[in-house]
């Protein structure tokens, strides 16, 4: 019975302790009421939090953050800057060591990354509101490579993609107006990263909006439309076609050995041969691989498809040439 009693004393002495840290972190508030002599505990006011992370789990979100501010998700982080900083405290309590101090959780990568492209907080929160609520916009935006030219789209918001440190709306646009004032001839260039016409969806860039606001237009969705569909992810990510190609590479042995750990592909296969190793994979031709197999040009020989081994010999064609004669 004393052991039963000590053990339920500690328990209660362990709740005290972690309600005033809690408390000290300004996550909960203690009240006394009248009358009684016990506190009651309740959130604060400014928490709006109702799950509980493990130390692990508050590492494992804590480098989520870290990684996204690298691609351009600095706003994203600074809205979650109470969960970000509840992740925190779990994981300074929790550790022997000052492991945040120390730097000693942290994320990335041995790529170059761009700087994220500059665009008005305010229009982002506009469309990420609009998308909630269903309404529809009117933006003026600055096509790329169009003279710096200034278009009217009014335009119904459907997804958001945070891609290469740089945001994306993929959007239907109901209607346009150029600064002419007149439509565009069929066959004028819309300039990059621009609307396709009314009528139709197309990826615009977030730092090329000039200004956004709402409107009281009721636009529906197009009928069937799907973020990962050929028709959007071909403005989004450039894809030269909607069908997955048959790859073939010769590889040299270093990246034979990268190949092996990371997979270019969920249906890659390797088999040496006497010209060496082959890799073969299903894989759908995106600026994505042109840019790894041009990026480790000295490293794979394209053997298959035909017109990709060209446009790689043309393309190493034309950097040579560039450079001309070395000295």
């Amino acid at each position: 019975m004393q052991t039963e009693w000590a053990e339920q004393l500690h328990h209660i002495k362990t709740t005290r302790r972690d309600l005033g840290a809690l408390a000290k972190d300004q996550q909960v508030v203690g009240e006394k009421p009248k009358g009684q002599k016990s506190f009651k505990w309740t959130l604060h006011k400014n928490v709006s939090l109702d799950l509980v992370l493990s130390p692990t789990e508050s590492m494992t979100l804590l480098a989520m953050l870290q990684h996204s501010e690298r691609f351009g998700f600095k706003l994203v982080t600074e809205q979650l800057v109470k969960l970000r900083d509840y992740a925190l405290g779990v994981i300074t309590r929790n550790s022997e060591q000052d492991l945040i101090a120390q730097g000693r959780i942290t994320s990335g990568t041995r790529f170059m990354t761009l700087l994220p492209g500059l665009y008005d907080p305010a229009h982002l929160d506009t469309i990420q509101k609009a998308l909630l609520s269903g309404e529809s916009l009117s933006m003026v935006y600055k096509p790329r490579d169009a003279d710096e030219a200034e278009c009217t789209y009014v335009l119904k918001p459907l997804a958001l993609s945070f891609q290469d440190s740089n945001i994306y709306l993929s959007a239907y646009v109901e209607s346009e107006e150029w600064p002419s004032g007149e439509p565009l001839e069929p066959g004028a260039s819309r300039g990059k990263y621009s609307s396709n016409g009314p009528g139709k969806t197309c990826v615009l860039m977030l730092h090329r909006v000039v200004s956004v606001h709402t409107v009281f237009l009721v636009i529906p969705e197009p009928e069937n439309y799907r973020f990962d569909s050929f028709a959007v992810q071909k403005d989004l990510m450039t894809v030269h076609g909607k069908d997955a190609i048959d790859l073939v590479l010769r590889l040299e042995p270093n990246l034979l050995n990268r190949l092996i750990e990371n997979r270019l592909s969920e249906t890659q296969k390797i088999v040496a041969t006497e010209m060496g190793a082959i890799l073969k994979c299903s894989i759908q031709d995106t600026q994505g691989l042109r840019l790894f197999l041009m990026s480790n040009a000295d490293e794979i020989e394209v053997l298959e498809p035909g017109y990709l081994r060209e446009h790689i010999y043309k393309t190493l064609r034309k950097a040579l040439k560039m450079y001309g004669e070395l000295a």
